[in-house]
C-alpha cells in the first residue's frame, strides 16, 4: 500500500513538472518562432537568371572572405528586406537600392557614390568578379539557397541590416528601434523593429 501511495506521489509530482517545463517550452517555442521564422519562403517561385545574379553579386562583394554562415547571413538580411514592406521587393531591387542618376551618353543609370544600401554597388570601383572561384561558389549558393529556403532557419533573427566591426558604429544603428541580433564574422547584424511597418508580401 505505501508502495503504491509513493508510486501515485511521484506521478503527481513529475506530471506537474512536466506540465511545468511543457509551459517554459512553448513559451520559448513561441519566443524562437518569432524571429528565426523567415520572413522570405519560396513556395516553387522560379527566378531569372538577373535575380541569382543579383544575390551573387551581393554575396561576392558582401562576404566572399566570411564563412558559409557569413555568406547565408548576407543572403538572409537580403531576402528580409525583400520581404519587407519597407523596402524595394525584388532581389536586384533590393541589392541596388539608392539614388541613381542617368548618363545622357551611356543611356544608363548609375548609383551617386556612396549613396545606396550596399557599399560595393557605389563605391566607384569595378564590380566584375575577378576571383573566379569565389564568384563560381557565390552563384551556387545563391542557386541553392532559393531553392531550399524553405528549410533554412533566419539565424539572424530577423536582420534587415549590418555593418562591418572594423568600422565606426554607423548612424542608423545608434537608433532605438535597431536592435543588435548576432555577430557572424567580421559583421554585425541588427533588426529594424516598428511591429507596425513590418509585414510579408
Amino acid at each position: 500500500m505505501k508502495k503504491i501511495i509513493l508510486t501515485a506521489l511521484s506521478y503527481l509530482f513529475l506530471g506537474g513538472m512536466a506540465l511545468g517545463i511543457q509551459g517554459e517550452i512553448s513559451k520559448a517555442t513561441k519566443q524562437i518562432e518569432e524571429h528565426t521564422e523567415p520572413k522570405f519562403r519560396n513556395t516553387f517561385m522560379v527566378f531569372s537568371k538577373e535575380q541569382v545574379e543579383c544575390l551573387a553579386m551581393n554575396i561576392y562583394h558582401e562576404a566572399r572572405n566570411e564563412s558559409l554562415s557569413g555568406k547565408i547571413a548576407v543572403i538572409l538580411v537580403t531576402m528580409n528586406r525583400v520581404a519587407d514592406k519597407r523596402f524595394p521587393g525584388s532581389i536586384c531591387k533590393v541589392v541596388h537600392e539608392g539614388k541613381h542618376y542617368y548618363s545622357e551618353k551611356k543611356k544608363k543609370y548609375y548609383p551617386f557614390r556612396d549613396r545606396c544600401q550596399f557599399s560595393w554597388y557605389c563605391d566607384g570601383r569595378s564590380d566584375e568578379p575577378k576571383n573566379k572561384r569565389a564568384w563560381a561558389y557565390s552563384l551556387a549558393l545563391s542557386q541553392y539557397f532559393l531553392k531550399q529556403s524553405m528549410s533554412f532557419i533566419d539565424f539572424t533573427e530577423g536582420a534587415t541590416h549590418y555593418h562591418a566591426n572594423y568600422i565606426d558604429l554607423p548612424r542608423w544603428a545608434k537608433r532605438k528601434n535597431f536592435v543588435k541580433t548576432v555577430t557572424i564574422d567580421t559583421h554585425l547584424f541588427y533588426r529594424w523593429e516598428n511591429p507596425k511597418l513590418l509585414a510579408s508580401r
